[in-house]
């Protein structure tokens, strides 16, 4: 039995650690390096930071490593914080209604760093306050789960005699606190509970968010109906917050929110800051101490804001419809993959017609290299304007400049109908070919405007040839026209300058 578990624990523990980001981060070439600045970067543990904070924050102490250790780290900065959000070390998120970004640490990030930071200053292994703990604890779980009455009333009437015992003693010879060294065994005990908090929450949080994005799958891939979930919603049903999850969390909300308790914890840590063995703590250890409430009260706080968020936009996500559409959507999506995955079956050969023709857009994709930016001082004109003085004007000459920038439509139309009375339903190209293009593109643009508008679209593209002003030949595809009639010929460009 034993030889069997040892060989699912191997395959268990090799998915582990091909999947866990903490094994990998704990077995990169610069763990070390990654594990100290993201210490540094985030020293709480589980805050969220903007974009900007952890770039000037990560900067300078990668900039440190590089000068005292002379390790060999190439990149910037935003670089190896864009490798560590894809490595599963940093979460990035864009919260709704700001243009920054925030990151955070990730749970197993958080449980690597504590892991870490055990090997570097390693508690004692067995202590007189952890064994009393234990003892309380399992002795509390013996008591709670014990149905039998009579053992029950024989406890706390054992408990009830200890009690008064201890009051007649305190009556009789004044109360006796515990000795220093126990007092600060306690309280770092107690620090060590706190210090695991962080990867508690970050936990919590990504659970939640793993439970909102499994239930938009499921709507998705319809496994659930987007109707079962609005059920839900109208009958006050939060799926998030009933979870397991959000329900551990939120028992845990209500019971540091509670008026009476927060009162109570306040006042118990101001009771135990006023007490001498403080001055033994270190100055860390203090400043967590001093901080322990605020820091439960704002870690929870983020994991509430999540919960919160996540289930009114799952609850946004049913209400708008919106998932009805993501589902049409990926059932399109799916159905193409089908198709494209019997085609690719059939048609084993890449370069083989499947007598199929599809038309180009108009749009032409350029590469990022040829663009420049714009400089508007290249286009300000710094000379003066010349005068020159007025000359007789020449008929011929301003009826060929009225010719270059405006189409002779007329032109256009007397081709359309040469070329009809030497073929039956000439297309556009046929027409340019029985009168070549005089004004070059501005002939071609002309007759695709007549197209449209007396012709006929047929089936196919065809090439449209014709001369550019550098006297270069030029050609376009485009959508096979035909004109079935002849057209009528309005007045040319030199009848209406007459």
């Amino acid at each position: 039995m034993s030889e069997v578990q040892a060989l699912a624990d191997v395959h268990a523990l090799l998915r582990l650690s091909e999947q866990s980001p903490a094994w990998a981060i704990l077995r990169a070439q610069n763990a070390p390096v990654i594990l100290s600045v993201l210490g540094n970067v985030f020293p709480v543990g589980n805050q969220q930071l903007a974009g900007t904070e952890v770039m000037l924050a990560a900067d300078p102490v990668l900039a440190d490593i590089r000068e005292q250790t002379g390790l060999d780290l190439p990149r910037s900065t935003p670089a190896y914080v864009n490798e560590w959000v894809k490595a599963g070390f940093l979460v990035r998120r864009s919260p709704q209604g700001t243009r920054e970004e925030f990151y955070e640490l990730s749970p197993d990030t958080l449980g690597a760093l504590e892991y870490v930071r055990q090997l570097a200053s390693p508690q004692r292994s067995v202590t007189r306050s952890r064994l009393s703990t234990l003892t309380g604890r399992l002795s509390n779980l013996a008591v709670e789960t014990d149905p039998d009455e009579a053992t029950v009333l024989k406890r706390l009437e054992e408990e009830k005699a200890r009690l008064q015992a201890r009051i007649d003693r305190v009556r009789e010879q004044g109360a006796e606190a515990i000795t220093d060294d126990e007092a600060v065994e306690k309280t770092r005990e107690v620090l060590a509970l706190v210090a695991d908090l962080p990867t508690d929450f970050a936990r919590v949080r990504d659970d939640v968010e793993q439970l909102d994005r499994g239930l938009r799958a499921s709507i998705l891939e319809e496994q659930i109906s987007a109707g079962e979930v609005l059920d839900n919603v109208f009958r006050g049903v939060d799926l998030i917050s009933d979870s397991e999850a959000g329900k551990a969390f939120n028992g845990f909300y209500e019971l540091l929110f509670d008026r009476e308790q927060s009162a109570q914890l306040d006042a118990t840590l101001a009771a135990v800051l006023s007490r001498g063995f403080i001055d033994r703590l270190s100055a860390d250890e203090r400043t967590q101490l001093r901080g322990l409430v605020q820091t439960l009260e704002s870690s929870s706080d983020d994991v509430h804001d999540s919960m919160t968020g996540l289930s009114r936009s799952l609850h946004r996500f049913v209400q708008s419809r919106e998932a009805e559409s993501q589902q049409a959507l990926a059932s399109a999506i799916n159905q193409a993959q089908q198709l494209a995955l019997k085609t690719g079956q059939v048609m084993s050969d890449p370069s083989r017609s499947i007598g199929v023709e599809l038309e180009l857009t108009t749009r032409q994709p350029r590469s990022l290299s040829t663009w420049r930016l714009h400089d508007p001082a290249d286009y300000r004109i710094t000379a003066d304007m010349d005068v020159h003085e007025p000359t007789e004007i020449d008929l011929a000459a301003m009826r060929e400049r009225i010719r270059e920038s405006e189409i002779d439509w007329a032109e256009l139309h007397e081709s359309i109908n040469y070329a009809l009375t030497r073929q039956a339903e000439p297309s556009i190209s046929e027409v340019l070919g029985h009168r070549p293009a005089t004004q070059g593109l501005a002939s071609v643009v002309g007759l695709i405007t007549l197209a449209h508008r007396f012709g006929e679209r047929s089936e196919g593209t065809e090439h449209l040839h014709w001369v550019g002003a550098d006297g270069r030949q030029l050609r376009a595809r485009y959508a096979c026209h035909r004109f079935p009639d002849p057209v009528s010929t309005p007045r040319s460009i030199h009848e209406r300058h007459h």
